[in-house]
């Protein structure tokens, strides 16, 4: 009997040290690493800088959308909306790439959970198994050893030890089950977080190459225009140096013209055809384009068949077709003045024809877009806006 004392009390003992071991020798809990932990400054840094490049690409497209565009205009536009479908991208692929690194921090989170829950079941196990072998009546066996003669103070305790192990044990185990838990809830929400990322980023990626298709046809279009632009413009040049060529030639020859001078009556002349100014006098952009056109005189749009006159008197020094101009009469108004009046469905003088103030020089041809009449007045060889020649009232004034 005695012996069988003996045999209880060293398994209680070896019972009670392992109790106590045991849970020391598994680590405690670590506090769980923070949601996107392993992004780092940097990652956040560049999608920051991404959407702020965004910001400033709307800003950019709002700004040309208030104005009117030429080509350059249009070139920056376009522009602007192939880097912000690139950006757009480059924002989607920065997001999923954090939250691919949070996916990963989460796994191995719920990897090394899962390692110490692995830790803590096994010493549960071996805890109840310690437990075990005292026996079914488990700790009542040795309070009735105790009482029968044994240590009742001693029994207690090691009960007490046995006991608060057990419940340590089970709330770190439990603690660990609710934090497994808890990861697996951030994974899923991660996880499907990131399958919708991937899915708007499949969608963006399709959107810029859409915009890239847009933006390479539209330069293209760009490109065509401003060649045919080139060759409007060359034309228009060409017009010109042919007309300056034949006003020197008109020049170079003397007529007997009257005795006023045309310069004194600057603003107060009459106009030739009632009508709206449709080009003025200067230099004119071409729509859309990054190049320049220079009208010599102004052009109007008149109904068709309107008399159109002379604005002062003088000699027909030319009344023809000329190329580029149509039906044209050039008036010698004396003292290096001339006038020119273009677009005319007939012509109604002729070469050498003295006129007065208001003589029909020809009938205006059919309206069109550009005007279908044109007045130019050149002083010494030089073209001068005829509208500070013209009387502030009348056609198109």
């Amino acid at each position: 009997m005695c012996r069988s004392k003996s045999n209880l009390r060293s398994l209680t003992r070896s019972c009670v040290i392992l109790a106590i071991v045991v849970p020391l020798l598994v680590p405690g809990i670590a506090p769980a690493a923070s949601r996107g932990g392993n992004d780092g400054p940097p990652a956040a840094r560049d999608l920051r800088h991404i959407r702020s490049r965004i910001l400033q690409l709307n800003a950019t497209l709002r700004r040309l959308d208030r104005k009117t565009l030429d080509a350059r205009a249009r070139e920056e536009r376009l522009t602007a909306q192939l880097q912000l479908a690139k950006t757009r991208v480059l924002e989607l692929e920065a997001v999923l790439r954090l939250s691919q690194k949070q996916i990963m921090t989460l796994r191995q989170e719920l990897g090394t959970i899962a390692h110490k829950l692995e830790r803590r079941r096994e010493a549960v196990r071996v805890n109840l198994q310690m437990a075990a072998l005292l026996g079914r009546p488990g700790p009542l066996r040795l309070f009735y050893d105790a009482a029968r003669g044994g240590d009742l103070g001693r029994a207690i305790g090691t009960v007490a030890v046995l006991t608060k192990g057990q419940v340590r044990l089970m709330q770190e185990y439990s603690e660990l089950e609710r934090q497994h838990n808890e990861k697996l809830g951030e994974l899923s929400l991660a996880l499907t977080r990131a399958q919708g990322e991937a899915a708007g980023l499949e969608s963006r990626r399709q959107e810029l190459a859409r915009v890239r298709d847009r933006v390479r046809r539209e330069r293209a279009s760009l490109e065509h225009r401003r060649k045919a632009a080139a060759v409007r413009l060359a034309d228009l040049q060409n017009r010109e140096a042919a007309l300056e060529r034949l006003l020197n030639l008109l020049a170079s020859r003397r007529r007997l013209t009257g005795q006023q001078d045309m310069r004194r009556y600057q603003g107060a002349l009459p106009w030739p055809v009632d009508g709206t100014v449709v080009e003025s006098f200067g230099r004119h952009q071409l729509a859309t384009y990054a190049s320049y056109t220079v009208c010599n005189g102004i052009r109007l749009r008149v109904p068709g068949q309107r008399p159109v006159k002379a604005i002062f008197p003088g000699v027909v020094a030319y009344a023809r077709y000329f190329n580029g101009y149509g039906n044209m009469a050039v008036i010698d108004h004396g003292a290096g003045v001339y006038s020119l009046v273009a677009g005319l469905a007939t012509i109604l003088v002729r070469r050498n024809q003295n006129v007065s103030m208001g003589t029909t020089l020809g009938l205006s041809s059919p309206p069109k877009k550009g005007g279908n009449v044109y007045l130019e007045i050149r002083v010494d060889g030089k073209a001068v806006n005829p509208r500070r020649w013209l009387r502030l009232k009348g056609g198109g004034s």
